[in-house]
C-alpha cells in the first residue's frame, strides 16, 4: 500500500495525518500521543504503533514516586505525583482509544490504485 495515498485519504477524511521519514504520523491533538503507521513491505500489512512502553514504564515510574513519598510523610508531592500517573494513564487510554478508531476506518477504507 502507498502510504502517500493513505496520508492523503486520512486527511481527506479529517484525520491529522502527516507522511514523514516513511512513516505516516497521525496527531490527534495535546492530550494523547501520536500514532504512526508503518508500511511491511514483505507482507503488506499496515503496523499502527505508539509509545506504549514509556508511557508504562513513566505511569509506573511516578506510581512508585506516590507511595515513596507517602511513606516518607510528603503529602504533597505525593499527591502531585499521583496527579501525573493518572494524567498519563488517561492519555494512555485516550491514544489507545484514537488508535482502535483508526484501526476501524483503515480497515473500512478502499484507497483508489490509481
Amino acid at each position: 500500500m502507498d502510504l502517500d495515498k493513505l496520508s492523503q485519504h486520512l486527511r481527506e477524511n479529517g484525520f491529522n495525518a502527516v507522511l514523514k521519514d516513511g512513516k505516516v504520523r497521525v496527531k490527534w491533538g495535546w492530550s494523547t500521543l501520536p500514532v504512526n503507521i508503518e508500511n511491511d513491505p514483505v507482507t503488506g500489512i499496515l503496523a499502527i504503533n505508539y509509545n506504549q512502553l514509556g508511557q508504562l514504564c513513566l505511569i509506573g515510574l511516578f506510581s512508585f514516586m506516590t507511595f515513596a513519598s507517602f511513606s516518607l510523610g510528603s503529602f504533597l508531592s505525593s499527591g502531585a505525583y499521583f496527579a501525573i500517573a493518572m494524567i498519563s494513564l488517561a492519555n494512555l487510554l485516550l491514544t489507545e482509544s484514537n488508535a482502535k478508531e483508526l484501526r476501524q476506518h483503515i480497515r473500512q477504507m478502499v484507497i483508489p490504485t490509481e
